[in-house]
Order: C-alpha cells, then structure tokens, then sequence
C-alpha cells in the first residue's frame, strides 16, 4: 500500500488543488497545499515509506538489528549535544551499544523538571506542548524534520485502507479553532484538502450545513476524535444515505482511544473499515494497528524502540533530534507480544512486533471508590449499547466513592435511556460507587483542544493508597 500511494501523488497532488469554490475563495491557498503536496513527495518522507515496507517483509532479526544501528547512528549524531546525556553518559553509550534494558526508565516529571536539558542547541525545532488532558501539560520542542518523518508513519498506516494524506477528507479535530473560525463551525483547509469541523459546534445544523458546503468534493476519508466523529455518525444515520459520502473508504481515529461500540457504529454508518493507529506528542511510540486482529497494533521500528516495563509502555525515540528521549515512560500500559510468539509472521504478513491491550494514562482512566480504590473506567465501560444512544460522556468525580456519568447528544436523550445507563453502572460497581447520571451541554465536555475527556477527575486519594497503586 505504502508504495501505490507513493507512485500515485500526482494523482493526489491534482486532488489537494480541486478546492470547492465557495470555501476556496474564502480560506484558499493553493501555495499551501502545493507545500504540503510536495512534502508528502520529499526524499525524508518516501524514504522511509521505502524502509518502512521493505522491513515490514523483512525477518524479525533483520528489523532488530536495523533498530540497534539505527539507534547508535542517531545518538552519535544528535545524542552528544544532549546536556542530560552528557551529565549522564551511561545513556549515550547504552545507545550506542544496543542494551537499553541496562539504563533507569525516565519519568515525566524528571523530563518536565528538566526539559531544557533534554534539548539538542545543535536542532532548529518549535516549541509544543501535550494537551495535558491526564495533568500538566508538558512542553517538548520538535525538530522540523519530524514534521515529514511523523507524515511518513501516518501514510504507511492510511495506505493500508487506499488513503493519502492528500485525499479529500472531513476532519473532526482540535486543529486551529476558536478564533480560528472567525465565528463559523467549518473551516476548509486547502493544506491538508480536507473540511475542518470544529468539535465544540456539533449539531444537526452543522451537519447539514457541512454536506451543503461539500458540492462536488467527494471525501474519501473522516478523520479525527472518535468522541467528534460519533454525532457525526449518528447524525448520518438518521438522515442518510448522503451521496457525497458515497466514496468515503476509511474512518481515521486519532488522539484518543475509541470504544468497541463506535467502531461498530462508524463501520456501519460509513461501510468503511476503521483505521487506528497509536502515538504521543513526546514522539517515542508509534504503531498501526493491524487489519487482520483489533486492537493489535504494530509497532513501526523506524519511528522507536518501544518496551513494556512493570505494565508500563517504555520508548525511546528516533525522530525527533531535538529533544531526543531515552527510555522514557509514557505512563501508558500495554502488553508486548514479540515477534514469534504467534509464529514467525503476524497473519497480515507484518513481521513487526505487536501491542496489544493498550490503556491510557492513569488519571485519564480511573475512578476511585469508597475506601479510595482505583477502578478503571474500562471495567465501567459496558457492550451492550448502553453508551450508543449518547453523542458524548464523560465520568466526573468530585468525592470519594461518588461518580457522575455526564452525557451529551444532538437529541436530547430519553429519562429510561438515563435510568438504564445509571443502573447498568450501578449493577456493575455494587457499593464501591454511587452513580448518578446528568445531561449537559457538549462543549462541556471537551478538552480545550476540543478532545473528549473519559474522565473529568477533581478528586485525589490519600498518599498510601497513591504508594500501593504504584507498586
């Protein structure tokens, strides 16, 4: 897939530029698309397209010893200038030498604490931040190259249902908002040929203004946060089939995780395979999930080496020079299946190692309970459509052994759909939670860039029981 979509940029080129009037002649700038086209075609990015595939078919030793080189090249180069490698050179030779089993795990406090440290003076990079939805935000700076390397991974995973970067798409994410939109819920972006939507206006309104708006621009994809995408969806639903939805051929999810019931809600409505693939601003991880088994993603050996330390997702990264990290815990949790221990070859033919059971950050997935213990809000979540009937939720806890399950939809939902949602929880938690359930605004519960946060958690436990979650 990756190299059909490298051979076919012309193709995709002609389709960034095919701006609809309307929007083009408001937001257009076709030099910008023309930028972002030729970044898609650069050397950085079909480069590793090409190591990408020709790995990807490669033996698994092969792969590790590719990664072992690669990781010693890269710090020789970049990892020198590094003030904190060199305050502690054991890091630098552990790359060096390929045993990064022997170095202590970085933490995000000891990052956040020192993050000038952690920076190459040698790197022209930008500043960002993490959206600090789980905490703190973080601030990271990151090399330009990384911009074209980051393309690069999305490409591979994309091509795998036959989409570009430069297809035409319907976006539901953060992306330049607020201000952004002068005033307006829609935004076309000839950069990246897409419709951006934002995710605070979500409603029926918009919808129907946005597939007016669409003409002859045929999507091929949607794009974004899951919690964006579900009214979308429930909205096509009622009021589909829409012709120029016809071509739409992949459902892309980015930035947060997504429950089993929208996968199959987004499968249905769009008749398009689901698309999801796993990463972090930090840029250590990065990894596609597989066609063939859900919720089993590949880990792609060109972006990091990825370990799974005590539970915990452990990555050092190889694409990001300017702030290059080493064993850095990104407080995620998983299970590692090496290669073979499903046989030599995963059945999609993939030989790179697989992830599976992935969780978020803790405190983006806990409720504590009467005597402060933790309960993952994946026991909460249930499969029997409960949750389906709501566009949005969120847990909001505020005291100890009390949750609030906070719900938001186009439509406002019926007092049975409320009671039943309020007693399959309560059936579930016993007497470890009072549950109760209210309906809200949506925008009330979105992040600031516009993200769906699972947990709205005000509430800390005592030290001892912070010391027995961490042991």
């Amino acid at each position: 897939m990756t190299r059909a979509w490298a051979a076919s940029r012309t193709t995709a080129g002609a389709a960034a530029r095919t701006v609809p009037a309307r929007a083009g002649s408001v937001f257009g700038s076709r030099a910008a698309a023309a930028a972002f086209d030729a970044a898609c075609a650069s050397p950085l990015v079909r480069g590793h397209l090409r190591t990408l595939a020709r790995l990807e078919a490669a033996e698994a030793a092969e792969v590790h010893q590719w990664q072992v080189s690669r990781l010693a090249r890269f710090h020789r180069l970049w990892g020198r200038s590094v003030p904190y490698y060199r305050a502690h050179p054991e890091y630098l030779q552990a790359c060096l030498q390929g045993r990064l089993d022997e170095l202590p795990v970085l933490g995000k406090e000891t990052v956040r604490g020192l993050a000038g440290s952690f920076s190459s003076p040698r790197v022209p990079a930008r500043r960002v931040t993490t959206g600090g939805t789980g905490g703190r935000p973080l601030d990271l700076r990151i090399s330009y190259a990384s911009f074209f390397t980051e393309w690069a991974h999305i490409a591979h995973v994309w091509g795998r249902a036959g989409v570009r970067p430069t297809d035409p798409k319907i976006t539901f994410r953060g992306g330049s908002l607020g201000a952004g939109f002068a005033g307006q819920p829609i935004l076309f972006q000839p950069t990246y040929n897409h419709f951006l939507v934002s995710p605070f206006h979500l409603s029926d309104r918009t919808f129907a203004d946005l597939l007016d708006r669409l003409g002859d621009f045929r999507p091929v994809a949607v794009w974004g946060y899951p919690s964006a995408v579900t009214p979308f969806a429930h909205w096509v639903a009622r009021t589909g089939p829409h012709r120029a939805l016809s071509r739409v051929r992949a459902v892309l999810l980015a930035s947060e995780g997504a429950f089993d019931w929208q996968v199959a809600l987004f499968r249905e409505v769009f008749s398009a395979p689901v698309v999801r693939w796993y990463g972090q601003s930090e840029k250590v991880v990065f990894a596609g999930e597989c066609p063939c088994r859900p919720g089993a993603y590949h880990l792609a050996p060109t972006y990091g080496l990825t370990e799974v330390v005590d539970g915990r997702i452990v990555g050092t990264g190889m694409t990001n020079a300017a702030m290059p990290l080493v064993r850095y815990d990104t407080e995620d949790a998983g299970t590692l299946l090496p290669p073979g221990s499903r046989g030599a070859r995963c059945v999609c033919g993939s030989s790179f190692p697989v992830l599976t059971d992935v969780r978020g950050r803790w405190d983006q997935s806990l409720v504590y309970g009467a005597d402060d213990e933790p309960i993952s809000t994946a026991a909460l979540n249930f499969h029997d459509g409960a949750f389906a009937v709501f566009d949005r939720f969120q847990f909001h806890q505020e005291r100890r052994g009390e949750v609030e399950l906070r719900v938001a939809a186009a439509r406002p939902p019926a007092a049975s759909d409320l009671a039943r949602a309020r007693h399959l929880l309560q059936e579930r938690v016993g007497d470890r939670l009072r549950v109760s359930v209210a309906v809200v605004p949506p925008e009330t519960l979105l992040s600031v860039r516009g993200k769906g946060v699972t947990v709205d958690q005000r509430y800390r436990p005592g030290p001892a029981t912070e010391m027995s979650r961490n042991v």
